[in-house]
């Protein structure tokens, strides 16, 4: 389906990419002067508040693939934000943590960032902006795709 946007016809992919861009384009903003990206910072955060988790769980949580969060996770490592240890029961597993640094950042970084979303989300009222995170959580949770028909 789709919709006339100001500029033509959009589909919901392009109006979810064009929203999704600015306001990333904010919060990489705040995230810059600390030299994170954001997927770094998604990493660190996802660390910080669910505490240490292996690879496969991270990678899942954040939706980043092995080899893209290895290279973020291994960046992270040499900063010290983040550690990284064999699991004492599985010796075959590597727990991924947050340092007591990459804690210290997250929270220096966590109200700004939460206030750039806020700005990017201005135009919208608070039952509004209620309303598209409820939205976006169903769509980001739904387990599969639904054929169209």
């Amino acid at each position: 389906m789709q919709q006339a946007g100001p500029g033509g016809p959009s589909s919901h992919v392009d109006l979810f990419h064009a929203a999704s861009v600015g306001l990333a384009a904010r919060v990489e903003g705040v995230l810059a002067g600390a030299e994170l990206t954001l997927d770094q910072w998604r990493v660190l955060r996802t660390l910080v508040e669910r505490g240490p988790l292996s690879m496969t769980e991270l990678a899942g949580l954040t939706r980043v693939t092995g080899p893209t969060l290895t290279r973020i996770v291994d960046r992270l490592v040499e900063r010290s934000l983040l550690y990284r240890n064999v699991d004492a029961a599985d010796r075959r597993r590597v727990v991924v943590h947050a340092g007591d640094r990459g804690r210290a950042l997250e929270g220096s970084l966590a109200p700004r960032i939460a206030e750039a979303e806020r700005t990017g989300l201005a135009a919208l009222s608070e039952t509004e902006t209620r309303t598209l995170r409820r939205l976006l959580e169903r769509l980001a949770t739904d387990p599969e795709p639904h054929p169209a028909g």
